[in-house]
């Protein structure tokens, strides 16, 4: 800015000509679309957020504190279980999500235009995608600009956008390439208002404990917020700089934002970035959380599981950083084989050595039966009618894992698509069952037992002549049922059935004692040296 125009009424005289005024938008707050979505959205969500319900026996978030309550907000995750990942985040943050997607999902046939135009989907073109979609370079391009404004327009009215950094879903053991497009949204939302726009980046992360398999449980970790302004000390008016100036603090905010957005997802998941140690690291948190001693036994705890691996991974890939570290764990990784075998010698398993019969356990698994028994009816319908559902998601996941030796992400979205299509087949089927067998078997015996009990009243006529309509009512409430008692009828069968392995385990160490007694002794010899590495090297 030229000096002189600093002085006091000279200098609009000698100042010379004004420079221009920053082309952006006047911040004057925004008008928040936060809490708004269209009609559909709502029913989508609830579908989706039942579907992964089903999938997951439980479902855990850390850190909902760490999204703002109101205001542009920038979800940004790592991406390991395919159309999971995206269903969690719908069910946990109560705010309708904007998401980018990839553009072979959006441009499906009836499917696509309603998630662009009711699910809030950004679509994506990805160059992997390319060959598949068969569109120019060019076409690419400009697709993905149009698409690049209608993300900072969704972060510029308020609206919370998600973004999965990976560009593509992978179930790998380590935080793959990180994409430099979230940065480029979060730079262009804020240019709009000369960088005064408040927008709030927060990095997340998953656990799966049991990453591609069904009733699985998975934890939702949001990280710490940041700003752009925390990366760089940026001007007074960032658009009052030259063109060349503004580049070059765009290049440096997009790897500043780049490397701090790789240390917050690497600090919140489970990375193993040492794939000689993802085996024993495997082996050892399985041994670990397990144990009744770190308060994991029969009890469902995805919270403490994943606080409990996070601090045994991090503390081992400490450990292999110097020689005394990898000496212990090679001294582990015997331990654990030498275990393994004894288990495999002997026909146990680690459930029988590793439970201890304390009063505690046997009042939960006493429970667990009393319940099971007594909630066995709805347990039996609701495993039976969601049988053939079940068994086209586990058929697909085969073919295309096993047969097609394809990746296991894309087995979990088939199997996802091909259950859900199952559901939509079977469930009115059997409504039409239902219905037909009421009106023709169950009506004639309950106006019987209704004449009897109440002589011919007017609530019998009147259940006679509305027989049909009632049975209609009562076959959609089947349906309804069939729905809700899916993941129950696993949950609970669950239960069940560990309490009658639990029986059982009491049974076999009464005639295995000693075997089970030195079996576990030498399952405390390796929990003592995992508590040991933990000891000395976690941070």
């Amino acid at each position: 800015m030229n000096p002189v125009r600093k002085l006091p009424v000279l200098g609009r005289l000698l100042g010379g000509k004004s420079e221009p005024a920053p082309e952006a938008r006047v911040y004057r707050g925004i008008q928040s679309l936060r809490r708004r979505a269209r009609p559909l959205y709502y029913a989508f969500r609830t579908l989706f957020r039942a579907a992964v319900r089903t999938q997951h026996r439980e479902i855990e978030v850390i850190g909902l504190e760490n999204i703002p309550a109101d205001g542009p907000v920038l979800l940004v995750g790592n991406h390991p279980n395919s159309y999971l990942d995206y269903f969690n985040v719908l069910n946990v943050v109560r705010h309708p999500v904007a998401t980018a997607a990839k553009d072979t999902l959006t441009n499906l046939p009836i499917v696509g235009p309603l998630l662009r135009h009711h699910m809030l989907m950004t679509p994506l073109s990805r160059k992997m995608d390319q060959e598949e979609t068969g569109v120019s370079e060019d076409v690419r391009r400009d697709a993905n600009e149009k698409s690049l404004r209608e993300a900072v327009e969704t972060l510029v009215h308020g609206r919370i956008l998600n973004i999965f950094a990976e560009g593509r879903s992978t179930d790998s053991r380590t935080l793959n390439k990180i994409k430099l497009g979230f940065m480029h949204i979060a730079i262009q939302a804020e240019k709009e208002f000369d960088f005064k726009l408040n927008l709030r980046i927060v990095p997340y992360g998953f656990y799966y404990d049991r990453i591609n398999k069904f009733q699985s449980s998975v934890a939702v970790i949001f990280g710490k917020p940041f700003k752009l302004s925390s990366l760089l000390r940026l001007p007074q008016s960032f658009l009052a700089e030259s063109e060349s100036d503004r580049s070059q603090l765009e290049k440096k905010l997009m790897i500043e934002g780049k490397k701090r957005l790789i240390a917050d997802i690497e600090n919140i998941i489970i990375s193993i970035p040492e794939r000689s140690l993802v085996d024993l690291i495997d082996d050892a948190t399985s041994l670990y959380v397990s144990s009744p001693v770190k308060y994991m036994g029969p009890y469902e705890n995805i919270l403490e599981k994943y606080r409990l691996s996070k601090t045994l991974a991090d503390s081992m890939l400490a450990a292999n950083a110097n020689p005394a570290g990898r000496a212990h764990l090679q001294e582990l990784k015997k331990t654990i084989a030498a275990y393994r075998k004894n288990l495999e010698q002997r026909r146990l398993n680690d459930r029988v050595v590793r439970r201890e019969h304390t009063w505690a356990a046997l009042g939960f698994h006493v429970k667990a039966l009393i319940g099971g028994l007594l909630a066995s009816p709805l347990i039996v319908f609701g495993f039976l009618s969601n049988y053939i559902p079940r068994l086209a998601g586990r058929f697909r996941r085969y073919y295309v894992i096993n047969i097609q030796k394809r990746a296991r992400v894309d087995g979990d979205e088939q199997a996802i698509i091909y259950a859900f299509v199952a559901v939509l087949l079977t469930y009115p089927a059997c409504a039409w069952l239902y219905h037909y067998l009421l009106v023709q078997f169950a009506g004639e015996p309950l106006f019987a037992w209704l004449d009897s009990w109440l002589k011919q009243s007017d609530l019998t006529a009147w259940l006679h002549d509305h027989w049909s309509r009632i049975a209609m009512g009562l076959a959609l409430f089947s349906v309804y049922l069939m729905a809700r008692l899916w993941r129950f009828s696993l949950r609970y069968g669950q239960r069940l059935r560990a309490a009658w392995r639990f029986a059982l385990d009491i049974g076999l160490e009464t005639f295995r004692k000693g075997d089970i007694e030195r079996l576990r002794d030498q399952r405390y010899e390796i929990i003592d040296r995992l508590d040991f590495v933990i000891g000395d090297y976690s941070s």
